[in-house]
């Protein structure tokens, strides 16, 4: 099969109740067919079942378990998207979130940004927020927009914008390494900076194109698990302030 623009990597855990309105949006992406999905699956017992109707009809879905590469236990968010990673070729990759939703045009723009701006390694959009499971980006309840900032090392010191969507170019790993697997929830924000410290330019493009579940038993918005992803967001800061000055 040839070489896909884009590899779309998502973490698998406990998915059940999202998994039918994921692939109905990710598979009418307009961009879709220039797309590889990668499903990298945490879960103690496998939930290939619940996706395999799908990978009979598109073969541009791939679905593994984590132990296919010998990992018995969870990795975590940010190990999924590295093994992911390590198993794509593609030139652009971005995260997509199973409780997160995304216009049709939503990857299309992000790879036209990519291409037309070949100075720009990561791209990213203004989304809305809700806080209703499974709602679809056409008609949502979302009453308030996720803090979007235009790209500055400064915007990004104060608030993580490209946030639950972004897409970039592969190359970047090459020179920065892959997402810090040790963090829970802000392994992405340590990336952006990362990329920011190293001079590394992104763009926002200015419309409304993703929509945000606040996730009450997410890892960076649940209830059992926000104090400590606060607490990382605060020491990743730390860190880059210190490097920037």
């Amino acid at each position: 099969m040839p070489k896909k623009k884009v590899s779309l990597i998502t973490s698998m855990f406990n998915c059940r109740d999202y998994i039918d309105r994921f692939m109905e949006n990710i598979t009418n992406q307009t961009a879709f067919n220039d797309c590889d999905l990668i499903l990298l699956d945490a879960n103690e017992v496998s939930e290939r079942p619940i996706v395999e109707s799908y990978l009979e009809q598109y073969d541009n879905i791939k679905h593994f378990h984590i132990s296919e590469f010998g990992i018995l236990n969870d990795p975590g968010v940010y190990g999924c998207w590295n093994l992911a990673i390590r198993n794509s070729d593609s030139d652009f990759i971005t995260n997509t979130n199973l409780d997160d939703i995304r216009s049709r045009y939503a990857i299309e723009s992000q790879i036209s940004c990519l291409n037309d701006n070949p100075d720009i390694d990561v791209v990213y959009y203004r989304t809305l927020e809700t806080d209703k499971p499974n709602e679809t980006f056409e008609n949502n309840s979302a009453e308030k927009e996720f803090p979007c900032l235009d790209y500055s090392f400064d915007s990004l010191m104060r608030v993580n914008s490209p946030h639950c969507q972004p897409m970039w170019r592969r190359s970047i790993h090459n020179e920065l390494g892959l997402f810090n697997d040790t963090l829970m929830s802000a392994g992405d924000y340590e990336m952006w900076l990362r990329c920011a410290q190293a001079g590394i330019k992104m763009k926002k493009i200015d419309k409304i194109l993703g929509l945000y579940f606040r996730n009450p038993e997410g890892v960076s918005s649940g209830s059992k698990t926000l104090d400590k992803a606060i607490h990382e967001v605060m020491q990743v800061r730390k860190q880059y302030t210190r490097s920037y000055i």
